[in-house]
């Protein structure tokens, strides 16, 4: 998997449904929500996820946090099921300190069937109790948003998109990766990379030391 690509027409089409200003005098709107938000919870009326455990994704545990996103279903191809096994590999071979820092969501594309038991029961047959990768269920509205956010044909569901993206910190979708296998080392190394970005994509934390090169 050797294709990265800044998914800029993704980012606008998220930013399109925010509020440009305020009229004068108006009471603060809320905080608009990330574009990380905005993919997991689209509509006016977003989803309630749960994961194979039955425990519901909140927002605010993805907060400050590197998400990696992916798709699955319980019945999924061979393909599916290694970008799986890949994933779960590198969530367990992560450095201790980047480890405590990456979320691994793998959400469900077929919703009609794949409920947090189904999802568990997969989960745990192919990766076991102890994996580090949650997979969350899904609706037939947010899947269809999804699927169309991705310019993921509706035909090809319940097959999930042989798709993983990267949200940084500020729940700013960084990169996008289209093709298979994962390529665990350059994930890992841009992971890494976005680890030290305090505010999202060029804004290095404090005390971060980049390599010149």
């Amino acid at each position: 998997m050797s294709t990265k690509i800044i998914a800029v027409g993704f980012c606008l089409a998220l930013a399109a449904a925010l509020p440009l200003s305020m009229p004068v005098g108006a009471e603060p709107a809320p905080a608009p929500r990330s574009e990380l938000d905005a993919f997991l919870w689209p509509g006016t009326a977003p989803p309630r996820r749960l994961d194979q455990h039955g425990d519901r994704l909140q927002p605010e545990s993805l907060r400050d946090r590197l998400v990696v996103v992916s798709f699955v279903h319980a019945d999924c191809t061979i393909a599916c099921a290694v970008r799986v096994l890949d994933l779960d590999k590198l969530a367990q071979a992560l450095p201790a300190p980047l480890r405590e820092r990456v979320t691994f969501l793998s959400i469900g594309t077929d919703p009609a069937r794949d409920d947090p038991a189904r999802l568990r029961a997969f989960a745990e047959g192919l990766v076991g109790k102890a994996t580090r990768l949650r997979f969350l269920d899904s609706d037939a509205a947010s899947t269809a948003a999804l699927a169309a956010a991705l310019r993921y044909p509706p035909a090809a569901l319940p097959e999930p998109p042989p798709t993983i993206l990267v949200f940084d910190r500020t729940g700013r979708m960084a990169m996008a990766y289209g093709s298979d296998p994962l390529d665990g080392p350059r994930l890992l190394q841009d992971l890494t990379l976005l680890e030290t970005f305090e505010n999202g994509i060029g804004r290095p934390a404090r005390g971060a030391v980049r390599d010149p090169a």
